[in-house]
């Protein structure tokens, strides 16, 4: 008898199981839709720098060199946190030209210049399609102007940020990357991609 009442208690508790997921809440949206730079996560909350090369090894993978272009294309992304489905945005990617100039001026990162405007590109927008979450984007530079004698020995900075979402909200930390050129590693690995 008692087998008999278990097996009608469990049945009942399965069938209630199966008509609450069919209900779609395991489908349901969850988590706060902000976006922000997956790059300016990367020492895990001390600070928003992104060292190109990304350390001293063999391989790197922050960067690509374009020998067809003669250009280097550092790699940048935007990313929006949350399981939020079918929901396309776009953001605006700006140079935070203040906030590279207060960086330069505090003395944190040694020998230390702005990269000029005039030697590099990036877009001016990002899309993102409903079916993602981000996507990656590229600050490009020519290959002859990493090698401009005036650059040797530099570290060249560019903070890069995200502004103006049209859907979602912009994160109140990490929507800004401090870019960091080690002109001098950046040169070597250049060479190295280009022998190969």
């Amino acid at each position: 008898m008692k087998t008999k009442i278990l097996y009608i208690v469990t049945t009942l508790f399965l069938a209630i199981g199966f008509i609450a997921c069919n209900d779609g809440e395991g489908e349901a949206d969850y988590g706060f839709g902000y976006i922000y730079m997956p790059q300016a996560t990367i020492s895990g909350g001390l600070n928003n720098n992104y060292y190109v090369p990304s350390g001293s090894g063999e391989f790197t993978n922050n960067f690509k060199v374009d020998p067809a272009a003669n250009k280097v294309k550092i790699i940048l992304g935007v990313l929006r946190s949350g399981d939020i489905g079918n929901s396309a945005y776009s953001v605006d990617v700006v140079s935070r030209t203040d906030t590279t100039n207060q960086i330069i001026a505090s003395g944190a990162i040694s020998n230390a210049l702005m990269l000029p405007e005039s030697i590099y590109s990036m877009p001016n927008t990002i899309s993102v399609s409903g079916s993602e979450s981000g996507t990656s984007f590229y600050l490009e530079i020519p290959i002859d102007a990493l090698k401009m004698d005036q650059y040797t020995d530099k570290n060249l900075v560019l903070t890069v940020g995200l502004a103006n979402p049209t859907a979602f909200q912009l994160s109140p930390k990490n929507t800004s990357t401090v870019v960091i050129i080690n002109v001098n590693a950046l040169r070597t690995k250049v060479e190295e991609a280009q022998v190969q």
